[in-house]
């Protein structure tokens, strides 16, 4: 078996470039951004109110101030503020010339005309540039964009984006086992699971996938079926016929369309009987994952979604937490790093899910994340902490 680290960095090794193009802002979102973008400006561009209230100097409020005017968010002011003298002012608005503070509206007092309060504590003024100040690094190549990192873009002006091209999946499933969703239940068949679970998680990493369907359990179709996928895409993932039972035809499958398999077992569980394959003529991959979705599942997030992103220019590591447990866990075995669906409590520990192998995908499904357990190490104690991978 090769060691989970080892197969990672053996995948990271062979991601070639996508390449670029550029998309517009309305577009971006899941994808990965191919090069670095600058504040164009300060940000905020000028100076502005925190808040409703009276745009004044500070030593003014104990003694009162004439109002000159109203300065609505969007408006510029026409008055400059001197002793004695204060603009009403609304959120996000410009701050007049010659004001250090704004006067919370609660806090002021109408009398004869004139504006009071206590001198404010804090100025309430939101300064020019102290968000970003022009040509500070606004995001970095290799960011995948969400929603947020939109909204910045927006903020500075930005309409197109440079990003990373996506990536063109073939996801495929094997067995005589296997029927679609959809059609009558047969005895000693069951659902295809996995390829509908691994086209949803292909577009979570900006993939392009397509669905080829299920091959039946024979060397001509497995053959057929995987050809037509490379022929259409940069990376194949399959799920089936990986491991050594008498049906399982994916390895010989593989080697007969030239690639080449680096590796074929990993030291994991779940999802031991992972297979990377490629080929040096075509530029193209073969991610050969096991059966039982909860490792399918597993190996995609843990190799899968690396690979494609490092593709794209990025570097994705999982978001992981060290939580104490709640109650105890205990393995028979402990020669492979395991992975097991953890649910994260309201009181910060978390607690092991009911779990009755790799392929209980209702105990996933109830999953906040993956307990991660070193090769080694067979039980943790109560109030032991886990690593936790969070979904």
């Amino acid at each position: 078996m090769t060691d989970f680290h080892d197969a990672l960095q053996i995948v990271l090794d062979h991601a070639t470039p996508a390449g670029t193009e550029v998309i517009s802002l309305e577009d971006a979102c899941g994808r990965i951004l191919s090069s670095d973008i600058k504040a164009p400006a300060d940000m905020p561009p000028f100076s502005k109110s925190a808040m409703d209230g009276y745009a004044c100097r500070k030593e003014d409020t104990e003694n009162g101030m004439e109002i000159l005017e109203v300065i609505a968010a969007g408006r510029l002011p026409v008055h400059e503020i001197i002793p004695g003298t204060c603009s009403k002012i609304m959120t996000g608005a410009l701050l007049p010339r010659g004001a250090n503070a704004v006067l919370m509206v609660e806090n002021a007092t109408l009398r004869k005309g004139r504006v009071y309060g206590p001198r404010p504590g804090s100025d309430n003024i939101i300064r020019q540039g102290e968000d970003l100040k022009a040509g500070e690094p606004v995001l970095r190549a290799g960011t995948l964009l969400q929603p947020q990192h939109l909204s910045l873009m927006a903020m500075c002006g930005i309409t197109a984006v440079a990003v990373s091209r996506e990536i063109t999946v073939g996801v495929l499933s094997t067995g005589d086992e296997l029927i679609e969703p959809g059609t009558p239940a047969l005895t000693g068949k069951i659902y295809n699971s996995n390829s509908w679970q691994l086209v949803a998680m292909m577009r979570q990493i900006g993939a392009i996938p397509t669905y080829y369907g299920i091959a039946a359990d024979s060397v001509e179709e497995t053959h057929r079926l995987l050809r037509t996928a490379l022929n259409a895409s940069q990376v194949v993932i399959l799920t089936g016929g990986v491991s050594e039972g008498d049906y399982d035809r994916v390895p010989g499958v593989i080697r007969e369309l030239g690639f080449e398999i680096l590796f074929d077992r990993v030291r994991v569980q779940p999802g031991k009987p992972t297979t990377f394959a490629i080929s040096s003529s075509t530029g193209k991959f073969i991610f050969g994952l096991p059966g039982n979705p909860v490792s399918s599942f597993v190996q995609c997030k843990l190799l899968v979604h690396p690979f494609l992103a490092a593709m794209q220019g990025a570097r994705l590591e999982p978001i992981t937490t060290l939580l104490p447990l709640k109650g105890e866990y205990t393995r028979r075995k402990a020669e492979r790093m395991a992975h097991i669906p953890i649910h994260i409590n309201p009181d910060g520990t978390c607690s092991t899910i009911t779990y009755n192998g790799s392929a209980h995908l209702a105990a996933l499904s109830a999953a906040h994340g993956l307990g991660r357990i070193p090769v080694g190490v067979q039980s943790i104690r109560n109030g032991e902490k886990i690593q936790v991978l969070l979904f």
